[in-house]
């Protein structure tokens, strides 16, 4: 069986913040081929683009380690760029990968994490076993998506900050997209994997304002329909905290809400 090769992110950084080479190091030894790099916290400059060129190319591992501790992990910005990560790579990438959240201070709860990232295996760093726990989800292989949507972004400094949505397979009868905490700015639709030139929306919707639970989203929709090669694209000021996604609301009121 052929080495698995694993991208370990380190969250932690400050002066007291835990060093990866141990972590590394006792990975290594149980038979992992490890390569990683810290986190680096530069929303404004969409750092985390880099990692998604990294796990979407033709090197891409087998295996993403996300390590750190549940301050990290709690940190705003950080869980947008994980969300942003892990929906992007799951939509580009044709080989699954797996990802394994490692709580360097205790278990991760499931609930807490972001909602891209609760389908990963969680891991325990607090404890003495935890290397043959990583080993051992590291040798599964990696499941498929169990979202019926796509989401993927697109960021750079220039363009700002796109998200692209749509359905996996079938289709949908209409979108409708909405946020907590960003101002949806332009919408458009067309091919999946790239901004269009042209668009047409049609029976558009802007502006509404959905209450689910104490969160307040405010969307967009349109009528167009869309199967798996075609996708909803908005550009956002700002990060959300929370998302909404669903079809148009005049044909289907089920909406699914993702936590970042």
């Amino acid at each position: 069986m052929a080495q698995k090769t694993v991208w370990l992110t380190w969250m932690p950084a400050g002066e007291d913040a835990p060093a990866p080479q141990a972590v590394v190091a006792a990975m290594s030894k149980l038979g992992l081929a490890v390569n990683g790099a810290p986190w680096v916290d530069s929303p404004q400059d969409y750092a985390w683009t880099d990692l998604v060129e990294h796990h979407c190319g033709a090197e891409g591992p087998d295996v993403w380690v996300v390590a750190g501790r549940a301050a990290d992990f709690a940190n705003p910005a950080h869980r947008f760029g994980l969300s942003m990560v892990a929906g992007t790579v799951r939509a580009d990438r044709e080989r699954p990968m797996r990802t394994i959240v490692l709580g360097l201070d205790g278990m991760p709860a499931q609930e807490s994490l972001p909602t891209l990232l609760r389908s990963a295996d969680l891991v325990d760093g607090s404890q003495p076993s935890w290397g043959a726990k990583v080993v051992v989800a590291a040798s599964a292989p990696a499941p498929k998506s169990g979202e019926p949507f796509r989401l993927r972004a697109i960021a750079q400094r220039h363009l700002g900050l796109w998200v692209e949505v749509g359905p996996v397979t079938g289709e949908w009868a209409g979108v409708m997209f909405g946020a907590v905490g960003a101002k949806i700015m332009v919408h458009a639709v067309g091919p999946r994997g790239g901004l269009p030139e042209r668009t047409v929306l049609e029976y558009k919707l802007e502006g509404l304002e959905l209450e689910i639970g104490e969160s307040t989203f405010v969307a967009n929709a349109v009528a167009n329909k869309l199967g798996a090669g075609d996708s909803y694209y908005l550009k956002l000021d700002g990060a959300p905290s929370r998302i909404l996604l669903g079809q148009h609301p005049d044909n289907d009121p089920d909406v699914w809400v993702v936590e970042l």
